[in-house]
Formats: C-alpha cells, structure tokens, sequence
C-alpha cells in the first residue's frame, strides 16, 4: 500500500511538475519499486503560496478594555513607527498624569529651597566652626574669657545640628520626589496602554472599529503590514522539500494561470518539516502528508494583493 502511494505521489507530480520541459512519463515507465524522490529529474516545483510581507501581517490589539474615542488611521493609511493609529477613552488616566506631574514638579522646587538653605546653613556652620576654633585658642593663651568659648562652642554646635536637619529634610523630600515620579511614569504608562500604535513603519490594512464602540483587553484592532520586501510563503510537499534551496530562482501566477506576475529567489527554507496550515481548508489535502515552509523574496511586486492565494515555481539546479 504504501508503494503505491508513492507511485502515485512520483507520478503526479513528475508530470505536474516537469511541465515545459520536454519530458513526458507514464504509469508503465515508472516502477514503484525502483523509484525514490530524489531521483526524480525535474526541473521545477510547483506549490501553492500566499504573497505577504516579509516580516508578516500583523493583528494589532487593545491592551486594555474600553471605549474608542478617536480613530487616526484608516484602512490603506501609511504610518511611521509610534504614530497613534486609535485611542481609547482616557480621560482619567490622563487626568492622574497631570496630577503625578504636578506633585513631582512642586516636590523639584521644594528640593531645591531645602537645598539652599542647606547650603548656607553648612556656610554658617563653617564660620562658627572657625570662629569656635579662634576663641579656642585664644582662651588657652589667656586671651579669652571661658563664657566667650562656651558661647561660641554653643553657636556652632546649635549650626550642625542645623545641617543634620536640613540634610535629612533632603533625604526624606528626595525620597518623596522618586515617589511622586513613579506614580507619574505608572500613570504615564496606564494612559499610553490606551492608545494603539504602530510597532514599525508600514501600512494599515484594515480597521475593525468604529467610534464609540466597546473593546477588551486582546481585542484585535487592524490589520498592519510592515515595510519591507514583499514575499511569497509557500508550502512544499515533504517528497520534494530535499530539493529547495537558498538562492533557487522562482516566480509566482495565479492558480491554473500562466502569466508571470512576478520573480524572485527563495530567500528561507524551513529547517523541519510541518503540518499543512497555510491552505488547510482544501479537503483535497492529504492530512498524513509534511510539508516544508519556503519563502521567496519577490521583485517588483507592489501592485500584488496581500494575502492573495498563488503557485509558486521554484526553479531547480541541481
């Protein structure tokens, strides 16, 4: 049983797939005992693709639940990186900002009064410190009465305590300052979860919302495609994934057509073979057979639809 269907797959796709090439092969030529894949002398592959960008089309979504507020961006809108394509309502969020904002820059300016009166406290507590010193040694020689030492020793004592004051009071308000800029970076945070933005430069395929509606959280809100190449992502059975390469030279047509729409060459090739999944709504898929994943970078090919279905022919070499 299982020659024969490899007799029938060798067949299939000998004759499918060497079309053009001047060759021809019947069932009485071709022995299911004798015949393997990698003997099989062909000189293209057909598989069944799907034009994409290269680094895909992504579905953007909505961090959070809530209500659309504003729509930047429309289906065939191009954007940069970071531009806002939708918005949530968020007036709370951005009211708690300003708030955050505002503690923060009123703690900065009582850091910085705190700041100055330190310093000239520590400037009062220096000459004290030189004028204790001064009385110190006059009151040694005999120059200086011990009332003037005790006061003076008072007057400096009584500015480093001062200092040690101010000192903590610094401490503490920067203390209440990182406090203050955390809560305003979370709720900075909060708000910009709010609005949707676009990851890198490229194009908004669709949008899915309209204003005023409700979302939640992983809710998708468009499709966007990348700039960058764009590319074919096809799928090759296992019997002939052995014989795609970096480098083949490939073209795309639309299925069961023959025009050329555009070329390439096979930019990656799976490292394993995998399940069918690009096209697994053909009930005519065998669900036993692997297949390996190809992608050829295509060359002026701006004007193909995204995501549009078509055969890929990669060109062997070898």
């Amino acid at each position: 049983m299982k020659n024969l269907l490899w007799l029938f797959l060798a067949i299939g796709s000998f004759a499918v797939i060497n079309e053009g090439c001047g060759g021809s092969a019947s069932p009485e030529s071709v022995k299911a005992e004798t015949v393997e894949p990698s003997a099989l002398k062909i000189s293209k592959i057909v598989a069944v693709g799907r034009v994409e960008p290269e680094r895909r089309i992504a579905a953007l979504s909505v961090d959070v639940a809530g209500i659309v507020q504003r729509i930047e961006k429309q289906a065939g809108d191009a954007v940069k990186k970071g531009e806002p394509i939708l918005e949530l309502q968020n007036d709370l969020e951005r009211a708690r900002v300003r708030l955050s904002q505002t503690k923060v820059a009123t703690q900065v300016e009582e850091i910085r009064m705190i700041q100055a009166s330190l310093k000239s406290a520590m400037l009062k507590a220096e000459n004290l410190k030189q004028k204790y010193e001064r009385v110190k040694n006059l009151a040694a020689s005999g120059a200086e009465t011990q009332q003037k030492l005790d006061d003076a020793k008072t007057d400096y004592d009584a500015a480093a305590v001062d200092v040690k004051r101010l000192e903590a009071s610094l401490a503490s308000a920067q203390k209440r300052l990182n406090e203050f800029s955390a809560d305003a970076k979370i709720s900075s945070v909060e708000a910009e979860r709010r609005i949707v933005k676009a990851p890198l430069d490229g194009k908004v395929l669709s949008m899915d919302l309209s204003l005023g509606e409700s979302v939640q959280s992983g809710d998708k809100v468009a499709d966007f495609a990348p700039t960058g190449d764009v590319t074919a992502l096809a799928e090759v059975d296992e019997l002939f994934a052995s014989r795609v390469k970096l480098g083949q030279k490939a073209f795309v047509r639309t299925q069961g057509g023959s025009d050329t729409l555009a070329v390439g060459e096979v930019m990656f090739v799976a490292p394993y073979l995998k399940k069918k999944s690009l096209f697994s709504d053909d009930s005519a898929n065998l669900e036993d057979r692997r297949v390996r994943e190809v992608r050829i970078r295509l060359l002026n090919a701006e004007k193909l639809l995204l995501n549009s279905r078509v055969e890929c022919v990669i060109l062997i070499n070898d």
